[in-house]
């Protein structure tokens, strides 16, 4: 291999790690976006429900967005299916104070079915 021929390779590799980097800041903002907006729960005239102990709420209606874990009542607005096919709710934990999204296995209780309450509109 020519001097000639590694300084171009080099120039391919490193254009190419370049475009990696431009690509992937774009595909997990699309990821993360996901996990940052709740709607709104109204906590006194929503429906309620019950979850298991240590119940993951999350920052948005995906597994793998973060949280913290709760229990007990909470208030649920409305529901959401994601691209996977999975059902949540957007829930005020009165525990923790927090709104976040509950995953629909993850309840003891619910006083309403999805036919009974809104889609969660916009997502």
């Amino acid at each position: 291999m020519t001097k000639l021929n590694r300084v171009l390779q080099g120039l391919l590799l490193s254009a190419s790690a370049v475009g990696a980097l431009l690509v992937a800041p774009t595909q997990a903002t699309a990821a993360t976006s996901a996990c940052t907006t709740i709607p709104p729960v109204d906590g006194f005239y929503g429906y309620m429900g019950e979850v298991k102990s240590s119940t993951p709420l999350r920052s948005g209606p995906a597994s793998t967005c973060g949280g913290v874990s709760i229990s007990g009542l909470v208030a649920v607005s409305c529901w959401y299916v994601n691209g996977a096919g999975n059902g949540w709710y957007a829930t005020y934990s009165y525990g923790a104070n927090r709104y976040g999204w509950v995953y629909e296995g993850n309840f003891t209780s619910l006083d309403m079915t999805p036919d009974e309450i809104n889609y969660c509109d916009g997502w």
